[in-house]
Formats: structure tokens, C-alpha cells, sequence
């Protein structure tokens, strides 16, 4: 099991063409269930998520929008639909956010990088049931504008967006990752 597992691990890559089917309700709560047993210091459980799905994905459009107006204050509102389009490039967005609290033990760095690993749970979460996705999250969603959209509150912060649904495409292989480049051992 545990080669098995491995491989799986090793053979997850993001996956950008994706159309529908996205995972039902039902599977949504396997996946999230499943990513809450990420690694989490002090078991605060920081993590949040909200799934936007069918025209629920307006909401990101939205976000994208208000992001590239504030940019490009000269941009007209027949341009809208070119950025909340963005938001339909996958039948579902995960929402993944850490809901920060004040902690003697386990800094608020901590907590965000606890949600991180809970956002990666949820993709091999999706590959696990057949199903695909891509964190693709970019500027527009740490701006205040995204938080108001989003409905977070002061203490929340948003860690990424996965986009998700069935690949369109058989994916390409990953290239070495040049671990050995990237690790050392000490006094092993």
C-alpha cells in the first residue's frame, strides 16, 4: 500500500482543462473531510473552505473584476466579462481560507501554512476520485475587495483557490524534480 500511495503522490500534477463533472456534494464532503487530517500544530484546525460551483462562480468573477478596475481604474464595464470569465474556467472553485487565532504556541505563519496543507489534501483528495484540479489563485484574492466578496472577516485569510473538475486532458509526466539538488541529510 504505502509503494502504492507514493506513486500516487508522484504521478499528481495540476491539471488546467478541466470541464464537467465536478464532485457532488457528497464527494466535496469526502474530499474536505479527508483534507482536514492535515498536518496542524495545537489542533486549531484553521482551515476554511467554500466551494462555488454553477453560477455560485460569479462570486470569483467578481473578485478578478474589482481587482483589475482597482488596477486599471480607465476599465469600462463592457470589459467586465473578459475578467469574470476567469472564473468559469473550471465547473468548480474550492475556496481555501485559515481562520486565524491568537495562540501562545502556534503563530498565526503556522496556522496559514496548516490551511496550505489542508488545500494540498484536497487536491490529492480530487486525483484520488478520478477528478482533477489546479491551485490558481494570483493577486486579485488577498485585496480587501476579495474578502468583502468572500465574506471573510478580519481574522480570516484567504490561502488559494483550487479550480476543479474531470481533466479534459491526459496529463504530461513531471519532469525530475532535481531532489538532489534540494536536499541534504545531516549527520545521517
Amino acid at each position: 500500500m504505502s509503494k502504492d500511495f507514493l506513486r500516487f503522490m508522484r504521478d499528481r500534477v495540476s491539471r488546467n482543462q478541466l470541464s464537467e463533472p465536478a464532485p457532488s456534494k457528497e464527494e466535496w464532503f469526502d474530499i474536505l473531510d479527508a483534507a482536514s487530517r492535515a498536518a496542524d500544530h495545537g489542533s486549531l484546525k484553521p482551515w476554511r473552505f467554500k466551494v462555488f460551483s454553477g453560477s455560485g462562480r460569479e462570486q470569483v468573477g467578481q473578485v478578478y473584476w474589482q481587482h483589475a478596475k482597482s488596477e486599471v481604474p480607465e476599465l469600462t464595464d463592457d470589459k467586465a466579462e473578459t475578467f469574470i470569465k476567469k472564473a468559469f474556467r473550471a465547473p468548480a472553485i474550492l475556496l481555501v481560507y485559515a481562520d486565524i487565532v491568537h495562540h501562545p504556541k502556534v503563530p498565526e505563519f503556522e496556522q496559514l501554512m496548516a490551511a496550505s496543507a489542508a488545500a494540498q489534501q484536497a487536491l490529492l483528495g480530487l486525483d484520488a476520485l478520478g477528478y482533477g484540479g489546479i491551485w490558481r489563485t494570483g493577486p486579485a484574492v488577498f485585496t480587501d475587495s476579495a474578502k468583502d466578496l468572500f465574506d471573510l472577516n478580519d481574522n480570516q485569510q484567504v490561502v488559494g483557490l483550487i479550480y476543479a473538475g474531470t481533466p479534459t486532458q491526459t496529463p504530461n509526466r513531471v519532469a525530475d524534480t532535481g531532489l538532489e539538488e534540494r536536499l541534504s541529510f545531516v549527520d545521517l
